[in-house]
């Protein structure tokens, strides 16, 4: 787990947002838009050792252990029922994403179609707003402007960048590491780096 997760914790908190918990969501493994996924079982198992010690975030398998792939609108409603039964109809919920997840939005597949449908991404910002970790080689304000409509819902969405320990870290950059037989020592928790060598996980 990177620090991303708390870096959105105390941009919230400062501006007088109480969090009460974040959540883990790995996708299902029919998501097949990633050749290289692994199975779902080592996923979740990797979040759960990545947020083992942390106080407020935790790892769900809800997403991951659906027999079909389930879009993240509906994963996001999903969850906002859960909280507001355990929390309180008063809490709300926000997706916190990458830059580089948010250049996919207007990705279109090899077969001519959306990797996104534009009216879930209207649904998510205004619905549930948007947080949005900027990182280096990302251009996410460029992407969502270039969207229809985005002017006037530009207010549901947060830009902010870790000030006190940037970091370049991503799950790519890890995989391709790890393949390459390098270390990956402190860019993730040792429960994780563990975890991934007693599978032999991301081998060549």
């Amino acid at each position: 787990m990177s620090n991303d997760e708390n870096t959105a914790r105390s941009h919230l908190e400062a501006i007088d947002t109480h969090v009460v918990e974040g959540i883990m969501s790995p996708v299902a493994d029919s998501y097949n838009n990633k050749p290289t996924l692994i199975k779902s079982k080592y996923r979740i198992e990797m979040v759960r050792a990545a947020t083992k010690t942390s106080d407020w975030i935790r790892a769900d398998d809800w997403e991951c252990t659906r027999p079909t792939w389930t879009r993240t609108i509906d994963v996001l409603k999903y969850h906002r029922e859960r909280i507001q039964k355990k929390f309180g109809s008063d809490v709300g919920l926000m997706l916190v994403a990458g830059g580089d997840f948010v250049d996919t939005f207007p990705r279109i597949l090899p077969d001519g179609s959306n990797l996104w449908n534009p009216s879930d991404i209207l649904k998510i910002i205004v619905d549930f707003g948007l947080i949005v970790l900027t990182r280096d080689g990302s251009t996410p304000l460029n992407t969502l402007d270039s969207m229809p409509g985005f002017s006037e819902i530009s207010g549901k969405i947060q830009f902010i960048s870790d000030e006190v320990c940037p970091s370049a870290v991503s799950s790519t950059r890890l995989r391709a590491a790890i393949s390459a037989k390098k270390s990956i020592k402190y860019a993730t928790t040792d429960e994780v780096i563990e975890y991934i060598q007693e599978n032999s996980l991301y081998q060549k």
